[in-house]
């Protein structure tokens, strides 16, 4: 997911000399993880890229300071500026959330073992996309983004203890809708 070795520091050198390709490095880094946190707030692909591209417009205009000591890694103040982007357009279309289709592409040339393995990661994503929001907003950071408690609070804008209610809530309600669904070792 991310190779990067110091964002920050590349970060801190794109504000500073404006190398596109430090910000394109961060992109490419950042861009999935970045737009599957957005799609679990609008529900719908297109605004979810949409949100994904205004937060790295965002870094390349306006060149927001990044204080690690105030912000913490890179990663989760990067989140929290997405975060803030998605609440605004949630407001601003006071939309209504748009599930995104359940058959993700699957290529069917692919070996079985890949095609099990979708198959297994569409059902997880299935069962994750029946829990509350912010249950799958703490999962998805913690386990496919491997922030720590801490960042997960700052991207969501919430309160420590209040992850950890999430956490626990939803490993339980997961663990409880994927039973539900006839996969108990995953």
């Amino acid at each position: 997911m991310n190779d990067l070795l110091n964002p920050e520091e590349i970060y801190l050198r794109y504000i500073t000399k404006y190398d596109d390709k430090d910000l394109e490095a961060l992109l490419i880094a950042y861009r999935e993880g970045l737009y599957l946190f957005l799609l679990s707030y609008v529900k719908n692909e297109e605004d979810a890229e949409e949100l994904m591209m205004d937060t790295f417009a965002k870094l390349a205009v306006d060149r927001p300071s990044f204080d690690p000591v105030r912000a913490g890694s890179f990663k989760s103040w990067l989140y929290a500026i997405a975060w803030n982007n998605a609440l605004m357009h949630i407001r601003k279309h006071k939309m209504e959330a748009v599930p995104i289709e359940e058959n993700t592409a699957v290529s069917t040339d692919t070996p079985e073992s890949t095609l099990i393995k979708d198959e297994r990661d569409r059902m997880l994503y299935k069962a994750l996309l029946s829990l509350k929001p912010e249950y799958r907003r703490a999962l998805t950071l913690l386990y496919l983004e491997d922030f720590s408690h801490d960042e997960i609070a700052l991207a969501m804008g919430v309160k420590k203890k209040q992850i950890y209610n999430f956490l626990e809530r939803g490993k339980t309600a997961l663990k409880s809708k994927l039973k539900e669904m006839g996969i108990e070792d995953l």
